[in-house]
């Protein structure tokens, strides 16, 4: 008699209980993707920061080690007076005792070129100055440039060809003589390779591919090629990113979301798994109240038709 009293009473139990549970699952799960996912990027973040510190630094270094070569009393002078004597013990001393530069070439005012052993086949003063950056050095006041560019690279390092694409980081410094007047321009040449071999140092970054780049163009290196899509947006990874107001410098960590996408789904199934349970449980709860409630009213409409037959 009262089956769709039951009903009334079951259906709207039914939906605030599945409607309270979908809306805590969502909610846990949404807290616990933004925080893991904060913590990701937290780390991230630090990791390419780290990376940006650590490139500056190597960089910084090398423009120091010029610094030295540019002060050099006999440097000067025989970029002042030709003698014929030879400097390349010294630019290989910088090469060998810092580990930081992989070649270095001294272009004097009177057209001699001086390099380190390690390096072979320099381009010309006039081809390095193609370049805007290094043009604009060699004709303003400034003191000190680095240059970030693919074109233009000694061929050979370490008698290996180098190809140009993979670019170089070059630490140029003007070289004074006694009078004032610039005598030379050094060029210090560092390998984007030892560039992301010393910034990657540690397990930091394991797993994760890493782009050391410019305003234009990225250094190659360990395979990221093959992932340079990843610059353009797209796939299923984190991206962390740190810019120099130093120089014209960004590192970029690509993390795979694997792991993090892997914790959110299983606490989403955990989640799951817990909120069937207790939507079975509510059923029977349900069912059982609302049977039990329209069973009170059955037998007390029975009692009433009983006592009202004449």
């Amino acid at each position: 008699m009262f089956s769709k009293l039951g009903r009334s009473i079951y259906f709207p139990v039914m939906l605030i209980a599945v409607a309270l549970i979908l809306f805590i699952d969502a909610f846990a799960i949404i807290m616990f993707a933004d925080t893991v996912e904060d913590a990701y990027t937290g780390s991230g973040q630090s990791r390419a920061a780290r990376a940006l510190d650590l490139c500056t630094l190597y960089i910084n270094s090398v423009s120091a080690n010029t610094y030295n070569l540019a002060a050099d009393e006999e440097i000067i002078a025989e970029l002042e007076n030709p003698t014929g004597r030879t400097i390349i013990s010294k630019l290989d001393a910088v090469c060998n005792y810092t580990l930081k530069v992989d070649g270095v070439c001294i272009y004097s005012k009177s057209g001699a070129v001086y390099t380190s052993s390690e390096m072979a086949e320099p381009p010309t003063l006039d081809e390095l100055k193609r370049s805007e950056g290094i043009a604009q050095f060699a004709e303003d006041d400034s003191q000190a440039y680095v240059s970030l560019r693919t074109e233009n690279i000694a061929d050979i390092y370490h008698n290996v060809s180098y190809p140009d694409e993979l670019g170089v980081v070059t630490c140029c410094r003007k070289i004074y003589g006694e009078s004032g007047d610039v005598v030379g321009l050094i060029f210090a040449d560092i390998l984007p390779s030892n560039l992301y071999d010393y910034a990657l140092s540690g397990s930091a970054f394991d797993g994760a591919t890493v782009f050391i780049s410019s305003e234009n163009f990225f250094f190659g290196y360990g395979g990221n090629e093959q992932s340079e899509e990843l610059l353009t947006g797209g796939g299923n990874y984190f991206r962390f990113e740190a810019s120099s107001d130093e120089l014209p410098l960004t590192v970029t960590v690509f993390d795979d979301k694997g792991e993090y996408n892997a914790m959110v789904w299983t606490l989403t199934g955990a989640l799951g798994g817990v909120s069937v349970v207790l939507i079975i449980g509510v059923h029977f709860a349900a069912k059982r109240t609302a049977t039990a409630f329209t069973s009170h009213l059955d037998k007390l409409a029975a009692k009433m038709n009983a006592q009202n037959i004449p």
